[in-house]
């Protein structure tokens, strides 16, 4: 698929235009510069073409080691993309505007110049200044206002029918570029922050997708990328960290926090990343505990599995201890990881279609009522049972001589079911009625 990389220096507006032109609200927008670290992509349909927009982080020179990973990452973007929207803002030109100038020029790649906040006649006095840049000609625009925003995708639509003319790319239509096969599998990586949740996705996708480092919140967008294995897509989102809510003092991690809580909602598979040197934690129980409010299907992945093994750590006794400790997960898959040396990692990808296909398991209500009639129930008598719905499973019953609303009674249903069929890394809900 053809990438339309967004470039140019921090907080000039490239979030807004990502999201202006994608018709959504994904990137994270803030006044404070640098609030974009890693590459965030979407998916759309220009002019019957599919193509990845790509927001970036901003292009400076900055000394600070999370700024060199960004610029790193930036450079490969350039050379990824098929055309760059080089986004400029009136009345700040600077000498980072023309160092990346100079960038696109050497590039050789179609570019459309852009230059933001153009939003009054007044502001174009500044206009022309931009000129000694020695590009062609940049087209005004105003992001918050939608100025010449459509006229900016109608130059795209040239640009990109003439790239693929001379490439010979085959135009693809938009059912392609957002996929809905039932083989389509939505995944949120989360935890709390550097538990290793980017190690695991860059590890994933076999690809440096996200940034790594030391410093706990260097991921803010939820970053996603697909993969196929084994015959099914897999769209991984690696998450902000969740920080308890009495530190979060930013809109920063306000905002990170809401779309970490949104890619949760929205997958089917929640892979939940404990540290398995530190043990479990409280807040590792709180997002185990979202997780299963939301109804996904989880797996629990243990990374620096290979420190913990240093430690002759035994994995039947961490795994048990694990659940004996974690009172929302009791349903979950526990897989000891490391996201360094890719321990496990075929086994996790294995198991997040095993959980995936038991999460839309349909249970026959003959096979169900049979397990129902082999129960020898003091006081209590069920009478009919069925699947209700999948994804996730939810059972309905009819019993006689007993309390609706007992949880234990709920307790003992749910743990049957899972003997007898394999719901593993799947929430199973019960619901009774008298009859």
């Amino acid at each position: 698929m053809l990438t339309v990389a967004i470039v140019g220096k921090p907080n000039v507006g490239k979030s807004s235009l990502f999201n202006r032109i994608i018709k959504k609200r994904k990137a994270i927008v803030s006044e404070e510069p640098g609030v974009t670290r890693d590459i965030n992509y979407e998916a759309i349909c220009v002019d019957g073409i599919g193509i990845r927009v790509a927001d970036s982080a901003g292009i400076s020179k900055s000394g600070e080691e999370i700024h060199l990973l960004g610029q790193r990452m930036n450079h490969r973007l350039i050379n990824e993309a098929c055309l760059i929207l080089f986004l400029c803002e009136i009345d700040t030109l600077s000498r980072e505007d023309f160092d990346i100038a100079d960038l696109i020029r050497k590039s050789g790649k179609p570019y459309i110049w852009l230059i933001n906040k153009v939003d009054s006649e007044k502001k174009m006095n500044g206009f022309y200044d931009f000129f000694d840049l020695g590009l062609d000609s940049p087209l005004p625009i105003s992001v918050h206002q939608g100025k010449n925003i459509d006229e900016l995708i109608c130059r795209m639509g040239k640009k990109l029918q003439q790239i693929c003319l001379h490439e010979q790319f085959e135009p693809i239509g938009e059912n392609e570029v957002r996929p809905t096969d039932s083989s389509h599998i939505g995944i949120a990586i989360v935890g709390r922050p550097n538990v290793g949740k980017s190690s695991l996705l860059n590890l994933l996708v076999n690809n440096e997708r996200s940034l790594v480092s030391p410093t706990p919140g260097t991921t803010r967008d939820a970053v996603d990328e697909t993969i196929r294995f084994e015959g099914y897509e897999m769209k991984f989102i690696d998450t902000a960290g969740i920080r308890k809510r009495s530190r979060i003092r930013e809109n920063l991690d306000f905002y990170s926090l809401v779309r970490t809580e949104k890619a949760v909602r929205e997958s089917t598979i929640c892979v939940l990343i404990i540290d398995a040197t530190t043990g479990i934690t409280m807040q590792d129980k709180k997002i185990a505990s979202l997780i299963r409010k939301e109804k996904k299907g989880m797996i629990i992945a243990a990374n620096k599995w290979d420190i913990s093994q240093q430690r002759t750590v035994d994995q039947k006794e961490f795994i048990q201890n694990l659940y004996d400790l974690f009172p929302h997960a009791q349903y979950a898959c526990v897989i000891p990881i490391s996201a360094k040396t890719g321990y496990n990692k075929i086994k996790l990808l294995k198991n997040i279609i095993k959980v995936y296909n038991n999460y839309h398991m349909n249970i026959k209500t003959s096979d169900l009522n049979t397990l129902m009639r082999s129960f020898k129930l003091r006081g209590a008598h069920i009478k009919y049972g069925y699947q209700k719905s999948s994804a996730p499973p939810v059972f309905e019953f009819f019993v006689g001589h007993i309390d609706t609303y007992d949880r234990n009674f709920k307790k003992f249903i749910i743990n049957a079911i899972r003997k007898s069929f394999d719901f593993t890394g799947v929430p199973i809900d019960v619901i009774m009625r008298k009859n």
